[in-house]
């Protein structure tokens, strides 16, 4: 029953569920580099079910090396992308920082010297919300591509000449 209140008051609180990843390619360095925008709210949902840990609070300070400690592979686990040929990059897990309401995750992919074709997957958050939207704005070359992925179709493919 309190689950169930939870999810209602969480609705009120904001009744969209939406992650933001901001994707750009930095030609000069040969890297892209992942931001990404998680409810804080949500992410405690996903984060307790990832590890059981039911009673966990993030918004806590005593429970932030917890939350360290189980954000980064959830995230590796959760977000993937492929190089033109299908080769999977390796991500690199930067670190995380909350702001007011939401949690930042940064990743990079280094050694990156040609970008064509990248496919990304992204399912965050989509085993806690069936109306999971994950934005995903792909920065390259002065463009910007977007895409608008769901559980389910969790994948999208970014192009350039």
């Amino acid at each position: 029953m309190i689950t169930v209140a939870l999810i209602l008051f969480q609705s009120l609180v904001h009744p969209f569920h939406v992650s933001v990843s901001d994707i750009k390619y930095k030609q000069e360095k040969k890297a892209i580099q992942i931001s990404t925008r998680i409810f804080l709210d949500d992410l405690e949902l996903a984060l307790q079910s990832y590890t059981g840990n039911k009673k966990l609070d993030i918004t806590k300070e005593e429970n932030w090396d917890f939350v360290k400690e189980n954000l980064k592979p959830y995230i590796l686990e959760r977000m993937k992308l492929w190089d033109e040929k299908g080769k999977e990059y390796k991500l690199n897990y930067i670190g995380a920082e909350k702001e007011e309401d939401v949690m930042w995750c940064y990743l990079e992919i280094e050694k990156v010297k040609k970008l064509k074709r990248v496919k990304v997957w992204n399912s965050i958050l989509h085993e806690v919300w069936g109306d999971q939207e994950n934005l995903v704005h792909f920065r390259a070359f002065d463009e910007v591509q977007s895409a608008r992925l769901y559980r389910g179709e969790d994948t999208e493919v970014f192009e350039w000449e």
